[in-house]
């Protein structure tokens, strides 16, 4: 089999010689992130001169300084938060600058290996130290950086793990406050007196603190919700991982004091005008680089695709027609 080509290599083939910080995620595989942390790398090419909407760099210069320096593995020792930290996936993808995806796939991936990936708690946590040591030994195992692809995943299993209890680290991702103001949160009477220990971790129990957060205000009542809030709505089991959600899950959801329909704002967004993909991608809380990837997988896959009209700002998209797009009723 032929060796994965490098990311210099996926470069040289970019079909166009300036590249955002999107397109080079797009063309290596890499998260925008992690593009973003090496741009600040020494030697990094400058941006392009000229008007530019987004920084753009120059293809081949980019190609030359990634085969120049491969730098795709992880060093341990780099990476953010103490070996005592307990850490979600998605806080792992965050934390090293990977896709959520590749991150959610490494549990089921290497289950059979003779390094398996560490394994969770009861609530889903990870020791951050455990997932650092296999990281940092699984880079030393790849060779030149850059050149190895991850194995092939293993089947992951249809159905959704669901968690019953919400840790403070859910609650920052939750709220979007940083940990000291999440401290200060939890000291609330009404939230301190639902929490319980397990082993060193405070949790909730989720059915009990959700309605209390959005109650005090801390989770919007309606309108889209941030890709933060949704990834913990589902991984809690009060959302599909894809589509809109049940009758049951919205059931749940207005008990708890939210719909996603009833906001005057987002009908009013809906019957907006046509909207850039930027537009779209601040609207939804995501990156520019998911909303071109989530058009290109329907695309490959003959799914019918939102189809935008050509203005002097560019392509821009009905948002009621991509609403249906991005939020596709869920099969009942």
């Amino acid at each position: 089999m032929a060796p994965a080509p490098t990311l210099a290599e996926r470069l040289d083939a970019a079909p166009s010689d300036s590249l955002s910080v999107a397109d080079i995620a797009t063309t290596t595989g890499l998260s925008e992130s992690t593009v973003r942390r090496l741009a600040k790398e020494p030697g990094w090419p400058t941006e392009e001169p000229g008007d530019h909407r987004e920084q753009r760099y120059p293809r081949e210069a980019v190609a030359g300084w990634m085969r120049d320096n491969q730098a795709t593995r992880v060093n341990p020792d780099e990476l953010p938060g103490t070996d005592d930290d307990r850490v979600t996936l998605t806080e792992i993808a965050s934390r090293t600058g990977r896709l959520r995806e590749t991150v959610s796939r490494m549990p089921s991936a290497y289950r059979n290996s003779a390094d398996p990936f560490p394994a969770a708690d009861p609530l889903g946590t990870y020791s951050w130290g455990e997932v650092k040591a296999w990281l940092g030994r699984r880079s030393s195992r790849t060779g030149p950086r850059g050149t190895v692809q991850p194995p092939a995943p293993a089947a992951e299993p249809t159905t959704q793990p669901v968690l019953d209890k919400v840790t403070t680290a859910m609650i920052e991702r939750l709220t979007g406050k940083g940990t000291q103001a999440v401290k200060t949160l939890v000291r609330k009477p009404e939230i301190a007196a639902l929490s319980t220990k397990v082993g060193r971790l405070r949790v909730w129990p989720a059915d009990t603190l959700l309605p209390l957060l959005w109650q005090l205000g801390y989770l919007p009542a309606s309108g889209p919700l941030g890709s933060e809030q949704r990834a913990v709505l589902v991984e809690l089991g009060y959302l599909p991982t894809a589509g809109k959600p049940t009758a049951e899950q919205r059931a749940v959801l207005r008990e708890f004091g939210y719909d996603e329909q009833g906001s005057v704002e987002h009908r009013a967004w809906l019957r907006g005008p046509h909207r850039t993909a930027t537009e779209l991608a601040k609207y939804y809380g995501v990156s520019l680089s998911a909303i071109s990837k989530r058009i290109a997988r329907a695309q490959e896959a003959g799914q019918p695709v939102p189809s935008p009209i050509d203005t002097e700002d560019g392509k821009r998209y009905d948002p009621k027609v991509f609403d249906a797009f991005w939020n596709p009723p869920a099969a009942e």
